[in-house]
């Protein structure tokens, strides 16, 4: 009796979970961006929550999260429920995080659903900083040890990460400060309060274009297509190459045919040519790959940060 009541249960997991997929989705779905507005994840969700809302026939709003390096969003997402209601966008700090922090969930765990754009970090200053270029900055921050500041998106961030390889392969001494998103730091930026940060293009774009930042250089290996005259960090330091990327997740053990359903739908809304555009002015660079590429592509990245860390003898305290 106890045998036939579970192969009972077996069959009707397996009866209700497609007809569960099929009415998915049938209320409103929370996209949680586990930063401050005002930076590129932000900039990214905001547009693209209503174009998958189109295609998905629900809405999709938009929640910020910030905090504790983008560890207080995440973890929200890995222990809600998976029904898709409850999805993750964030950048590839996602990877980075596991190596450099004790983490009240297991990363690996999250299901990937799609990266959805490449964009590198731009390392940009205040007008009024002693430097315009990157040879001007590294000869200043080479004779005057500490004095110049350069803000983060947060400890243990990409933005930090890329601080960090800067001024290891530069061989000089800055001053690191982290705050609980990119928007922080650039609103610092603006008003003077630090001479420098690392950011996404996208959250910088238009102040570049309106002369209240200037771009000292990009942090991929090859210049950027939309800012073509700045240079990469690569072609003074050579070995620099970090990039970053944004993605969205859902909880743990989400049923496959939800996942692949939200795949369908940011992939036509990534299709979009007005939104194809828009992205491709603000520096992203559209990608969207199937659930099964992108968990093995986001896995292997974390190994990529572990040998990272331990390579450059990185910490974060």
């Amino acid at each position: 009796m106890r045998l036939f009541f579970i192969s009972l249960l077996a069959v009707i997991l397996q009866l209700t979970t497609p007809v569960h997929a099929a009415e998915y989705p049938n209320r409103t779905i929370k996209m949680i961006i586990p930063f401050a507005p005002g930076g590129g994840s932000d900039t990214l969700g905001r547009v693209l929550a209503e174009k998958m809302g189109n295609e998905l026939g629900a809405s999709v709003i938009v929640e910020n999260k910030p905090g504790a390096s983008s560890i207080i969003g995440t973890d929200a997402v890995a222990k809600d429920a998976p029904d898709g209601y409850t999805l993750l966008l964030t950048n590839s700090a996602i990877t980075s995080n596991p190596t450099f922090f004790k983490l009240p969930f297991d990363t690996q765990s999250l299901s990937a659903i799609t990266k959805v754009a490449n964009a590198p970090q731009l390392l940009v200053a205040n007008p009024g900083a002693p430097f315009k270029n990157l040879k001007e900055l590294l000869a200043y921050a080479k004779a005057n040890p500490g004095k110049v500041t350069i803000g983060t998106a947060g400890a243990g961030q990409i933005s930090h990460l890329a601080a960090e390889l800067l001024e290891k392969l530069s061989g000089t001494e800055m001053t690191m400060v982290h705050y609980k998103g990119s928007g922080g730091a650039l609103a610092d930026l603006l008003g003077g309060q630090i001479n420098m940060s690392f950011g996404t293009a996208p959250g910088l774009m238009q102040f570049i274009r309106s002369g209240k930042v200037i771009p000292i250089a990009v942090s991929s290996g090859q210049r950027m297509s939309a800012l073509p005259n700045v240079p990469s960090i690569a072609e003074v330091l050579p070995g620099y190459d970090i990039n970053n990327w944004f993605g969205i997740f859902a909880p743990p053990q989400t049923p496959k045919p939800i996942v692949d359903r939200i795949y369908q739908a940011v992939n036509k809304a990534l299709a979009s040519p007005e939104l194809s555009k828009k992205f491709g002015e603000e520096g992203f660079d559209i990608v969207a790959i199937p659930p099964d590429k992108f968990e093995k592509s986001f896995k292997q990245e974390i190994g990529y940060w572990q040998k990272f860390a331990k390579d450059n003898n990185l910490k974060i305290d």
